[in-house]
């Protein structure tokens, strides 16, 4: 029987944990931290509606709670998107290098939290993007604030993906209310690449 090590979905390769070279990084020691030891579904939805809904070529992308990095890097791939892909585990910034060098592009990982992103230093991103970071109940307030100091910085949108979990729920129903008519929560089902389900979060300036 032939293992898989890696499968691709919306034109991005992904390794699975089997693969020799992300075997390689665990044995190096990179061990993640804060729930980034693998790639996590709701990307799928945001690469989904980004089929429909394109960003501009060139686009500076930021993606929070980077993980592994393929959603930047599905832009990079997809739209010639500068991306930096920011986590608070310094552990995973490997894993994103690794997938970014399969996939023939270049991105850039930093090890900063959230609160860390100051207005002055979101003005240097058109857009950003996250799946699957609001998973704790501070973690509402944290991006909500994110999310308004975007917004001072001129970030065109801000797109963030769950599988409805609570603190995004209330991150979903804070947004709509301070931010009415420049918020839009878009539900998404897939069957492929695999089954998924959840909201994107869609704040715009």
């Amino acid at each position: 029987m032939t293992i898989r090590t890696q499968r691709q979905a919306y034109g991005v390769k992904i390794l699975n944990s089997t693969h020799p070279e992300i075997r390689r990084l665990k044995r190096e020691g990179y061990v993640a931290e804060i729930h980034g030891n693998k790639f996590w579904n709701s990307s799928f939805l945001i690469m989904e509606h980004l089929k429909k809904h394109p960003l501009p070529q060139g686009s500076r992308v930021l993606e929070i709670g980077c993980g592994w990095g393929l959603l930047g890097i599905h832009c990079a791939k997809k739209f010639n998107a500068t991306v930096t892909g920011i986590d608070a585990d310094p552990n995973v910034l490997p894993y994103m290098q690794l997938h970014a060098e399969m996939n023939g592009v270049s991105v850039e990982g930093r090890k900063m939290t959230f609160q860390q992103l100051t207005t002055e230093k979101l003005r240097q991103y058109d857009v950003i993007l996250g799946a699957d970071i609001c998973f704790w109940d501070e973690m509402t307030t944290m991006l909500y604030n994110l999310i308004n100091r975007s917004r001072k910085a001129g970030v065109s949108q801000v797109m963030i993906a769950d599988p409805c979990r609570p603190p995004f729920t209330a991150l979903a129903e804070k947004c709509t209310d301070k931010f009415a008519g420049q918020t839009e929560v878009v539900s998404k089902w897939l069957k492929k690449p695999v089954n998924a389900s959840g909201d994107i979060l869609i704040v715009r300036n």
